[in-house]
C-alpha cells in the first residue's frame, strides 16, 4: 500500500559518504577552520606546525568562545551556532566535515558547562556511527583543532595559508609570525554600501586593475567566483568593474558544501544591478566618458544622469588585409563636420585613401571612423556619413565601375587605363551628395572573392607618376591575407611569396614584360651572392634549352 504522506529526511546511510563532501585540499581545510573560528568571535588564529617529516602536528587554534556541545561538531546538517549567527551566515553545519576521513582531536571550552573537553576522532570514525569518547581538558577558552598533516602539503601551505588570510578579518599567525593581509576593497575610486554589502568600484587607469579573474566576492575571507558587471569605454582601453564585501547579507549566500560560488536567486540578481549602478556613479563622478550609447542607456534607466559621450572620433585610416598591419591612430578630430566612414574592405579602402592624400576636398570636413556603438546620441546622429565608395575607370570606349564585392567586366585585362575616379556617395540629413575625385589606381576583387595576387585586377592611369614599388606596396596593403589553414605554409614563406608575386605583376604592368624578367631574376639572384668569390665576376645566359655560366676574374675598379 502506497503511504498517504511523505516527508523529507536524511538517509542513515548518508554518513557513509561524508569524505565526499569537501575535496580534502589543505585551502578547503583552512578556509572552514578560520571561518569557524570568525563565527566563534575570535580575536585571532594560531596555526602551528609540530614534528618531523612523515610524522606532522598541524594544529589550528582559535581565542573565540567555543563549541558548547562535542556532539555538533559530529553531527551533519547540526550547527551548534546561536540563533543569530545562524540567520545571518547559514554555517550549515557541515564545515568541520571538511576534515572527514583524517584523524582528529579536537579540544574545546564550553561556556555553558564552563568546562574543557577533548575529542579523539580516528580517521575510520567519521563514516560511522560509533561512539567517540569525550574527556575533560584544561583548556580554558577556545578551540584547537589538531590533524595529522599529509607531507604532500608542506612545500606549499605557507602559500596555501597566505591566500586564505589575505582577505580574512582577524590576523592569523603562523608559528609565531603574522601573516599579510589587505583589504578587499583596497584601490577602489568608490565604495558604496547597500543591504550589508560594500561595493567597491575600480577603473582600470586609475589603479592596478584587480579583476583579471571572476573572483568577485568577499565572504569574510571566502573568495568566490561569479559574473558581476563591467563596464568598457569606447576606443580608451578603459574599465570599470566591481568588488563586493561581504558584512552582514544573510540573502547572499553560497553554495553548499565547497561554498565556492553563491546561490543564484532574487538576492545576487538585486546585488549585480546595484553594483552595474554604483559603476555608472564612479563614471559620473570622473567626469567625461566614451560610454556606448546602450550604456548611456542603461544608467539612465538606472536613474543616474551621465552627460552624452565626448563628441570626438578617430581619424579615418585605411585598414589593411591583414588585420596585423591594420593601426587605427589616436587623431581625435571634434566638431560637427566631421564625416563618418563606415568599415571599408582594404581592397576598396587603399586606393581610396591613395586618392585622398592631399587632395583639398576633406580639409574642413574630415574623414573619421565611424562608431557605431555611438550611435543614438545626439552628436553622432548628426554627422554625415559616407554610404558609398567605387571606382569609375575609363578604358578607350568602354567604362565601368568596380567595389569590394563587383568586378570588372568580363574580359577586361588588367594594365593602364584612360582615366580612375573615386567617386563617393555622402549622406547627411536625408541629402546624398556624390562626389568625384581623380585617382591613379584602382583594384577590382576576383570573381571567387579570395582576391589572390594572381587573380585581384590592377588597373593604373596612363601618365601618372606611379612606381612598380608603389603599386607593389599598395597591393600588399590592399590585398594580402595569410591563411589560417594550419596546412599552409608559414606567415613568412606567404608574405615572401606575395611579395614576389606582386613585385612582378608591377613590374609587368608599368614597366614592361622585359623590366619584369629583370627583375624576378634579380630577386632570385641576389640571395645567392655570396656563391661567387671577390675575386670573380659570373656571366649567365639563360635561354628555355640551356643556361650559360661564365665565370672569369674580376676586373679592377678604375681609380
Amino acid at each position: 500500500m502506497l503511504p498517504a504522506t511523505i516527508e523529507t529526511a536524511v538517509a542513515p546511510e548518508t554518513i557513509t559518504k561524508v569524505t565526499r563532501l569537501f575535496n580534502g585540499s589543505a585551502h578547503d581545510i583552512l578556509n572552514e577552520l578560520l571561518q569557524n573560528a570568525r563565527r566563534a568571535d575570535a580575536g585571532a588564529v594560531y596555526v602551528t606546525l609540530i614534528g618531523q617529516p612523515g610524522d606532522r602536528l598541524l594544529t589550528v587554534t582559535d581565542d573565540g568562545h567555543g563549541i558548547a556541545d562535542p556532539t555538533t561538531i559530529v553531527t551533519l546538517g547540526r550547527s551548534g551556532w546561536s540563533d543569530d549567527t545562524r540567520e545571518r551566515e547559514d554555517p550549515a553545519g557541515m564545515g568541520v566535515f571538511s576534515l572527514a576521513g583524517r584523524d582528529v582531536i579536537v579540544r574545546s571550552w564550553s561556556r555553558p558547562e564552563h568546562q574543557g573537553w577533548c575529542a579523539h576522532i580516528p580517521a575510520g570514525a567519521w563514516a560511522t556511527s560509533r561512539p567517540i569518547a569525550i574527556e575533560a581538558d584544561p583548556i580554558d577558552r577556545g578551540t584547537a583543532i589538531s590533524m595529522t598533516m599529509p607531507e604532500a602539503w608542506m612545500p606549499t601551505l605557507r602559500a596555501t595559508l597566505e591566500k586564505v588570510a589575505l582577505f580574512y578579518p582577524l590576523p592569523v599567525y603562523l608559528d609565531g609570525e603574522e601573516l599579510p593581509r589587505r583589504s578587499w576593497l583596497a584601490g577602489a575610486v568608490h565604495v558604496e554600501d547597500w543591504q550589508g554589502c560594500r561595493i567597491g568600484v575600480f577603473d582600470s587607469h586609475a589603479a592596478d586593475w584587480p579583476l583579471a579573474k571572476e573572483v568577485r566576492i568577499n565572504f569574510h575571507g571566502v573568495t568566490v567566483a561569479t559574473t558581476m558587471p563591467t563596464v568598457g569605454e569606447v576606443d580608451r582601453g578603459r574599465k570599470w568593474g566591481v568588488r563586493v564585501d561581504i558584512i552582514d547579507a544573510p540573502k547572499i549566500q553560497l553554495v553548499l558544501p565547497a561554498r565556492k560560488e553563491p546561490v543564484e536567486n532574487d538576492a545576487l540578481a538585486a546585488l549585480r544591478t546595484v553594483a552595474k549602478a554604483a559603476i555608472f556613479r564612479a563614471i559620473a563622478r570622473a567626469g567625461g566618458h566614451r560610454l556606448s550609447y546602450k550604456e548611456w542607456g542603461e544608467a539612465q534607466a538606472l536613474g543616474i544622469e551621465l552627460a552624452e559621450a565626448e563628441p570626438y572620433l578617430n581619424r579615418w585610416t585605411a585598414p589593411c588585409a591583414d588585420y596585423r598591419n591594420s593601426w587605427q591612430g589616436q587623431d581625435h578630430v571634434r566638431g560637427d563636420a566631421m564625416i563618418l566612414v563606415p568599415d571599408q574592405a582594404a581592397i576598396v579602402a587603399q586606393p581610396m585613401q591613395r586618392a585622398l592624400a592631399g587632395a583639398p576636398a576633406f580639409a574642413a570636413a574630415p574623414l573619421v571612423e565611424a562608431e557605431p556603438r555611438f550611435a543614438g546620441y545626439t552628436w553622432y546622429d548628426a554627422l554625415a556619413c559616407v554610404t558609398d565608395v567605387r571606382f569609375r575607370i575609363e578604358a578607350g570606349s568602354d567604362s565601368f565601375e568596380v567595389t569590394d564585392i563587383e568586378d570588372a567586366p568580363e574580359g577586361m585585362t588588367s594594365g593602364l587605363v584612360d582615366g580612375i575616379s573615386l567617386l563617393m556617395s555622402v549622406t547627411h540629413d536625408g541629402q546624398v551628395s556624390q562626389l568625384a575625385l581623380p585617382a591613379d589606381i584602382a583594384f577590382a576583387p576576383d570573381p571567387s572573392y579570395c582576391d589572390d595576387v594572381d587573380e585581384v585586377g590592377i588597373f593604373i592611369r596612363r601618365g601618372s607618376n606611379t612606381t612598380s614599388a608603389d603599386l607593389s606596396s599598395l597591393l600588399e596593403h590592399a590585398v594580402f591575407n595569410p591563411s589560417s589553414d594550419s596546412g599552409d605554409d608559414s606567415y613568412e614563406t606567404q608574405l615572401a611569396r606575395f611579395r614576389a608575386t606582386a613585385r612582378e605583376r608591377s613590374v609587368r604592368l608599368i614597366e614592361g614584360g622585359d623590366a619584369a624578367i629583370e627583375a624576378q631574376l634579380r630577386m632570385l639572384l641576389q640571395n645567392h651572392v655570396w656563391i661567387v668569390p671577390d675575386d670573380r665576376t659570373v656571366a649567365v645566359t639563360l635561354t628555355r634549352e640551356k643556361v650559360a655560366i661564365v665565370v672569369t676574374p674580376r676586373a679592377s675598379e678604375p681609380a
